[in-house]
Parts: structure tokens; sequence; C-alpha cells
């Protein structure tokens, strides 16, 4: 997603975590949205702020993982 008046580029991943474990799923969220190439391709883009979220379901629970990065 991005917001070109603002420069801004957001990335979002959900997973499933089967065995209850949000944290771990989360962490592997944020990951993989950077082995994805998605964060490059919003720079290339010319976004200057790009926040990531890594999102994790259980069941009816849910963690949210938020990483922003700021590109001078």
């Amino acid at each position: 997603m991005e917001i070109e008046d603002e420069e801004t580029g957001i990335v979002i991943e959900v997973k499933y975590a089967h065995d209850a474990g949000l944290e771990a799923e989360c962490k592997k969220a944020l990951e993989q949205i950077e082995t994805s190439g998605y964060v490059q391709k919003l720079r290339d883009e010319g976004m200057r702020t790009i926040w990531k979220y890594g999102i994790a379901c259980y069941k009816k629970r849910c963690k949210v993982s938020v990483m922003k990065i700021r590109i001078e």
C-alpha cells in the first residue's frame, strides 16, 4: 500500500499461529517482509517512510508487531 502524497509505504503480512505462538509468528511475518523484497520495491518507488506490520492470529487472539523505517 502506498500513500504517495506523504511518500509513505505500508506492508502488512499476516500469519496464523497454529500453536498459539503469536510472538514468533509476528517475527516471522516481519522477516518475510524483508526477504520478499517488498521494502526495496517501495524504496525504489520513492517511499521515504515505510511501516511494516507483522500480524499473527490464533483462534480469537491476535498480536501486531510494527516497525517503522525512515529513509533519509
